[in-house]
């Protein structure tokens, strides 16, 4: 993965995403999460360090499964009731809502998952040289990587004023009315955001001086092409992709697998 071209994964991604959003079967999602965390550690991704990237995604998906299971947005007296929770009649489990809120947890992980998996083994100088040679305007591409490059500043930021402010006596520990946690949070905010602006004027001038964007056309040191491992590994995506279509949609002759509440219904009868 980090000697694949930027837009051979972009496109290997926008076939992932179509694929998740069409797919139907909670196996077949689970099946592809679980491929995205082969591919993480054939990539050189620990699976710790990608859980601890998306531990608070996580925390809000259990939440967001709680609430989706339990608040079903289209209750039907002929949707199945799979149990009452507590044995109470009027908190049923429905096993439409169940599916939903499961669809979702395994989407959201699967993109997410997918998304860190290529920030991780993509650069992203060469990301924009890349947008570069399909004819995007240079000064779009610059724009972007700057705009990327400044989440990381921003909360090294964050961080430098928490600290300063702990050095003044003004943590969290002093903290036990809600007026002075507003205060708190809002002059951390305020201090973070004026060192952003102070740095991207800098940054703004810097570019000035250099005369960016005074001509349509630049000459780059670096040059990202197409290799022939890129366009085999689109070949391959490409096919994956077509196959997995083709059996969601039930168009070819082979045999299906079975819900899981069907399996479900196998082993709890």
């Amino acid at each position: 993965m980090h000697k694949l071209n930027p837009l051979s994964k972009i496109i290997f991604l926008t076939l992932l995403t179509i694929l998740t959003f069409v797919i139907n079967s909670l196996i077949f999602l689970a099946l592809i999460f679980l491929s995205i965390l082969i591919l993480a550690l054939a990539s050189g991704i620990s699976v710790r360090n990608l859980f601890r990237k998306l531990r608070f995604m996580i925390i809000i998906l259990i939440f967001s499964v709680f609430l989706n299971i339990f608040f079903n947005a289209i209750p039907s007296n002929q949707e199945t009731v799979l149990f009452y929770l507590f044995n109470l009649e009027f908190l049923p489990i429905r096993r439409l809502a169940v599916y939903y809120a499961l669809k979702a947890l395994f989407i959201v992980l699967t993109l997410f998952s997918s998304a860190i998996v290529y920030s991780n083994t993509t650069s992203m100088k060469d990301f924009v040289y890349a947008l570069i040679s399909i004819k995007i305007p240079y000064k779009y591409c610059f724009s972007f990587m700057v705009g990327i490059r400044y989440i990381p500043l921003i909360e090294e930021e964050a961080k430098t004023v928490a600290l300063a402010q702990k050095a003044r006596g003004l943590g969290l520990e002093g903290v036990n009315t809600f007026k002075k946690a507003y205060r708190l949070v809002f002059d951390r905010l305020a201090a973070t955001l004026v060192t952003i602006l102070r740095k991207s004027q800098v940054t703004s001038i810097s570019m000035e001086n250099r005369c960016f964007g005074i001509s349509k056309h630049r000459t780059n040191l670096t040059r990202v092409r197409f290799k022939k491992k890129d366009f085999l590994f689109i070949i391959i995506s490409i096919l994956i992709f077509m196959f997995l279509l083709l059996y969601t949609i039930r168009l070819l002759p082979i045999p299906y697998f079975p819900s899981l509440y069907s399996i479900f219904l196998e082993l709890f009868p």
